[in-house]
């Protein structure tokens, strides 16, 4: 997905819309090692050339395998993703004034504009921080083995105030109330 400069200007009184299948596998697997699989990557979008800046929306659709978070078992894991950036030639100076929240800016070294890095940095950036099997997201069974086991936050929360009642001596019960009562008292 290269166009250079020059070509992009026969766009410039209609944008130029693209629809495309790019294969990027080997450059996010090895940029991303949790990755265990990439599928070709669906692309479909517009640039629309101005004088001074070109712009591009571009949707990005492909599904990724990640290993799950409990068992590492592959999980597949569809996604889409939205990219919007503006390129700057490198012909134009840019302006004080290039504060956009919305587009990314992106200033041009060279009379070429590579979708590659865009496709790569937004898919890498929209990864899930953790992805779970169908049936572990359906079951309540957590992975376990010789004297260890995953829990709930819940059952550790419970657990936890098991063993605090456990762990008082019943014999200093009585002395818990006594500093609470001088304390009132002196107030």
């Amino acid at each position: 997905m290269k166009w250079s400069l020059n070509e992009l200007q026969k766009y410039r009184n209609e944008p130029l819309v693209f629809s495309e299948t790019v294969d990027l596998k080997k450059t996010m697997m090895n940029r991303e090692k949790e990755l265990l699989d990439v599928s070709p990557i669906d692309l479909e979008g517009t640039l629309i050339v101005h004088e001074k800046e070109i712009l591009l929306h571009m949707v990005v659709s492909l599904t990724v395998t990640l290993p799950s978070a409990r068992s590492l078992k592959p999980v597949l894991f569809p996604m889409t993703v939205g990219i919007d950036e503006i390129y700057i030639p490198p012909s134009v100076t840019p302006g004080p004034t290039i504060d956009n929240e919305e587009e990314t800016v992106i200033l041009l070294d060279k009379d070429m504009i590579d979708l590659t890095d865009a496709i790569t940095d937004s898919v890498l950036l929209n990864l899930p921080l953790q992805v779970f099997t169908q049936e572990e997201q359906e079951g309540q069974d957590m992975p376990s083995g010789n004297d260890w086991a995953v829990i709930s936050e819940d059952e550790y929360s419970s657990n936890l105030e098991t063993e605090k009642s456990k762990t008082e001596d019943p014999r200093f019960a009585g002395l818990k109330d006594l500093f609470k009562d001088e304390s009132d008292t002196q107030g």
